[in-house]
Formats: C-alpha cells, structure tokens, sequence
C-alpha cells in the first residue's frame, strides 16, 4: 500500500488511533462491540404476519373450530394454507398491508380477511353459498397447542362405528382414530366420503376433534365412557354414539354400502344427461361422441371436497382408457345459479386439477335439481356420486361418495375398484 493510501477507519477512528489510545486488548474489545452492534442494526425485524398461527373459527353455540394457519412470504408475495394435520388448502393468491391480512381461495369461491393487532389476527372468513355470501368470525393467534406424550385412559387408536342422530334419521357412519399421548386424528366416514383429516386431542375422558379446510366446518366432541364407547355430538346438536368396530358389528350395526345407496328407476333405459361446457356449449349423453363408448358420469360440484379428492383419480383413469374407448364426464351442480360465474369456477376446478374430459354445468344445488335434472336416479344423496354406464348407454353400477388418502387400505381398495369395473366394462363388447 502505498504512502498516500487511506488508514482503515472504523466508526470514524482508524486502527492506529485506536491502539494508541486503548492498547491492543482494549482496542480489539472496542472492534467487537462496534461490529456486534454493526450486525444487530442491520438485522431485519421479525415478519409480524410469516409463520403458524393457531386459528380458530365461529360455530354457532358449540365450541371454536381449531386449524392451524400457515402464513409465508417470498419477497412481495404472500401465501397461506389451511392446514390440518397433514391436509393443505392453499390460498391461490393473498396480501399483507401491515395491518390487513388477505387470502382468496378461488377454487372455492372464498376468501379470509383478518387484521392484525397486539400479536393477533381478528376478521371472518366468507365464501359464497348459495345465492349469498356467508361469513364466519375468525381469529388466531401463536399459542400454537402441546399435548402431553402419554395419558390416562384408553388408547382410542383404530376403527370405530357411529351411531348419527337419533330415531328414522339414525345413520351409521365410520371412522378411524390415531392416538399418540394426548394427541388424536383421524378421520369419520359418512356415505359422502371422508372429513379429511381431524385433528385434535384426548384428555381427562374428553375428546375433540376438528377441521377447517375452507368448506368444511368439522367439530365432534365426546366424553369417554366407562365401558369404552364415546358419547357425544357433532357441532352442538346432532347426537353421536361411537363404538368399535368389532363390537358395533357383533351387535348388527353396518354402515351402508355405498354401491348399492343410488339406483336407477329403470336399468333398461339408457341413462340420459346433459350440460353445459366451459364453452357454453350444450352437451348431452345421445352426442355421438359417447356411442358404443363406455361413459363413467361423476355428479360433483366445485364447492365439494370429496369432488376435489376424487378429480385426480378420473383424470388419470381417462388418461389411461379413453383410446380404449372410456369417457368421463362430470355433472357440476353449482351454488348461484349465475350461469357465468358458475361457469368461471369450473374452469377454475378444471385448471387446478387439469382435467381434460367434458366437465359440465348441470344445475344448481337447490333442493329438487337433481331430481328435475336426472329423474332417473332413486335415492341420490351424496356428493360425488358415480355412475358407470355400459357400451350400450345402461347403468351398471353407482357409486356413492368417494373416500379419499387419508382413509388408508380403503382408499387403495376403492381405486382399485373403480379401475377393475372400467376394465370389465371396455372387455365387453
């Protein structure tokens, strides 16, 4: 370095000073206070909006619904998912002013507003249902739950079978429990299909579960009887009596079969659709596209989660039949009656799970559409609901509900299934 070179200078001290007024000790000490202080004041406050809030929804007179809330950041953009247990629902699009939270969920016609004060998140969470918007208080906070590693009582873990509600309109359901301490998942199992995963805990004799994944608002909360049954209820009203599964059976409770809970008045008759598509197009079963062809006919809707779980698994049976002679089309029955912002959310539906067979726009949710709209079916009640139609334009067989991941062996079994009836059904000519 040459003469006329700068001294290093540090906080407008060069290094010779230091060490002749300090000494060396004492100037190496003044170096790292400096540069200590240097790092703090350039670090970053903590993000008040980015990271796992637990949440908590309005029901009505029963307890809050709890979830978990996971907000992130990249750069401007800011995302968050409804998370339960392992379950995401992931906002398609949000923001964060520094006060007011946003996130959309497009895919459901939904979004979460909540602001931001002392540490926690107030606002409501609404979506369109019906012919109107409703909304739901919210909040949240980072007192995320623990759960002890071990309890008193039973182990809840396994199969369950639940008696729902009470007197004529007693339905048998199923579920499936996992106990680790305190901790319990799971999930139940009406004709619909799964509730997705549950999440919640057991302690002293009492257990909750819940789930909020944007559409679904789940609450089952039940006190552990002395003999091992759970006694409780859904929400605040409906009334649930749970008991294993080997026991519930050895006393002739079963759950209905999904495959023979929806028939046709006439297994004659060629089944009879129509719709229209994304297009606006009108579409209908007696189109030439559909002759001689093996047709799987879903009634879904995009405001159903079972419809959402059950989308993947047609797009790859079409993928892998359709040259062999398979086609699928999706009967949407949709909430406003607004043919085009119905039909805005099925190309929604479409996009996300990249469905390339005919998706329709059937009718709405009103009570009596499905029976105005395919006045064939007796006893429809579950969304989805599948029906496998023959070369030759009949019904063989329909399926109620769809059961998704979360419920394992039974998940596996019904893909299985719904692959080896296409098979059976394209050999047959």
């Amino acid at each position: 370095m040459s003469s006329s070179s700068p001294r290093p200078r540090l906080g407008g001290l060069s290094c010779s000073s230091l060490w002749l007024r300090f000494g060396f000790l004492e100037a190496v000490l003044v170096v790292m206070i400096l540069a200590i202080f240097c790092l703090v004041a350039c670090q970053k406050a903590p993000d008040p909006i980015v990271g796992l809030w637990q949440a908590e929804l309005e029901n009505g007179e029963a307890p809050l619904i709890g979830f978990v809330l996971d907000v992130t950041r990249e750069g401007d953009v800011v995302r968050g998912a409804l998370v339960n247990g392992p379950d995401r629902e992931e906002a398609t699009s949000g923001s964060f002013d520094g006060k007011t939270l946003t996130l959309k969920f497009d895919f459901y016609d939904a979004e979460l507003t909540a602001e931001l004060a002392d540490g926690k998140l107030q606002g409501a969470f609404s979506r369109q249902r019906g012919k109107s918007v409703t909304a739901r208080k919210f909040s949240a906070s980072r007192n995320l739950p623990t759960y002890a590693p071990t309890t008193q009582g039973p182990d809840l873990s396994g199969d369950w079978i639940l008696k729902v509600g009470e007197g004529v309109e007693q339905r048998i359901w199923s579920a499936t429990l996992r106990q680790e301490g305190e901790k319990l998942g799971g999930t139940v199992i009406p004709i619909s299909g799964d509730w997705g995963n549950l999440t919640g805990y057991v302690k002293d004799g009492k257990l909750y579960l819940s789930r909020f994944d944007g559409i679904r608002g789940l609450l089952w909360t039940a006190d552990v009887a002395s003999d091992g049954t759970l006694v409780g209820k859904f929400g605040a009203e409906r009334k649930v009596v749970a008991e294993r599964l080997d026991k519930a059976v050895a006393q002739g409770a079963k759950p209905q079969d999904p495959g023979a809970y929806t028939s046709v008045k006439d297994p004659a008759e060629p089944f009879r659709f129509e719709g229209l598509d994304l297009n606006q197009q009108k579409v209908a079963s007696t189109d030439s596209r559909f002759a001689g062809k093996v047709v799987l006919v879903t009634i879904t809707g995009t405001w159903c989660p079972n419809c959402h779980d059950e989308a993947p698994v047609l797009v790859d049976l079409y993928r892998k039949y359709k040259d062999q002679g398979l086609e699928i089309v999706s009967l949407a029955y949709e909430y406003t009656g607004n043919v085009e912002r119905d039909l805005e959310l099925l190309r929604i539906y479409a996009k996300r799970h990249s469905i390339d067979f005919p998706l329709l726009l059937a009718g709405t949710t009103e009570p009596g559409e499905i029976a105005r709209t395919l006045p064939q079916l007796v006893n429809f009640g579950a969304y989805p609901t599948t029906i496998y139609v023959n070369r030759e334009g009949k019904v063989d067989y329909i399926h109620a509900g769809f059961e998704s991941k979360v419920t394992g062996e039974r998940h596996t079994k019904l893909v299985a299934e719904i692959e080896h009836r296409v098979q059976q059904l394209l050999a047959a000519k």
